[in-house]
C-alpha cells in the first residue's frame, strides 16, 4: 500500500495560519510607503515644488569684453596707493566696500588696511594677466617681481575690480586684493 508524505518543513501549523496577514502586513506598509513618496503633501509649503523635477534656473553669464584701459589704470593706481601705503586718500578713493572693510575714512587714513602691502620700492617688474573681463566686473593676476633684491621674494596676487555708479558716471573700484599663496616674509637680519 502506498503511503502519501507531507512535507511541513519551515513552517508549522501555528505559523502556517498567521502567514497570510503576515503578508497583508507588508502589502499594507509598502501601499502606504508608496503614497508618502508619491502623493503631494497637503502642508507641502505654497509654490514648493520638487526640486528634481524643476531645477532651480542659472543666472546668465556676463558677456565677455575686452578688458578696459581705465581698469587696468586703476589697478596700477591701486598698488602705488594701497599696496605701498602711499596717498591712502587716494587709494580710499578707488577701494569698493568689499576692500575697506567696513573701516571709515578716518581708520583707513592710519594705514591699518585690510590690503596685503608689498614694497614696491625694490619693484622691477609688475605683469598683468586678465583672468576674466565683463562690463562691470573684471578679475586680473598680478605678478610682483622684485629687483635683485634676495629678501624679497616675487608674489602673484588676485586682484578684482567692480564698475560702479549710476549711468553716466560709471567708475571702477577694487573689491578685493588676494595674494595667490601666504606671503613670504624676509628673514630676519641678524
Amino acid at each position: 500500500m502506498a503511503t502519501t508524505v507531507h512535507s511541513d518543513r519551515g513552517l508549522s501549523r501555528r505559523g502556517k495560519r498567521f502567514a497570510p496577514w503576515v503578508a497583508g502586513l507588508v502589502l499594507l506598509a509598502g501601499i502606504v510607503a508608496a503614497i508618502v513618496v508619491f502623493v503631494p503633501s497637503k502642508n507641502a509649503a505654497p509654490g514648493a515644488t520638487d526640486q528634481t523635477a524643476n531645477p532651480p534656473a542659472q543666472a546668465p553669464r556676463p558677456k565677455t569684453v575686452p578688458l578696459l584701459k581705465e581698469t587696468t589704470s586703476v589697478a596700477r593706481e591701486f598698488l602705488k596707493t594701497a599696496v605701498a601705503r602711499n596717498d591712502l586718500d587716494a587709494a580710499w578713493k578707488i577701494s569698493g566696500p568689499d576692500i575697506r572693510g567696513g573701516l571709515t575714512h578716518r581708520e583707513w587714513m592710519t594705514g591699518n588696511i585690510p590690503v596685503v602691502p608689498y614694497p614696491l620700492k625694490s619693484l622691477a617688474v609688475a605683469k598683468f594677466k586678465v583672468d576674466w573681463s565683463h562690463a562691470n566686473e573684471a578679475a586680473l593676476e598680478v605678478a610682483l617681481v622684485p629687483k635683485g633684491n634676495a629678501s624679497i621674494k616675487p608674489q602673484v596676487f588676485f586682484i578684482r575690480l567692480d564698475r560702479v555708479g549710476p549711468a553716466g558716471k560709471k567708475h571702477w573700484v577694487v573689491e578685493s586684493w588676494v595674494p595667490r599663496s601666504a606671503p613670504l616674509v624676509p628673514a630676519a637680519p641678524g
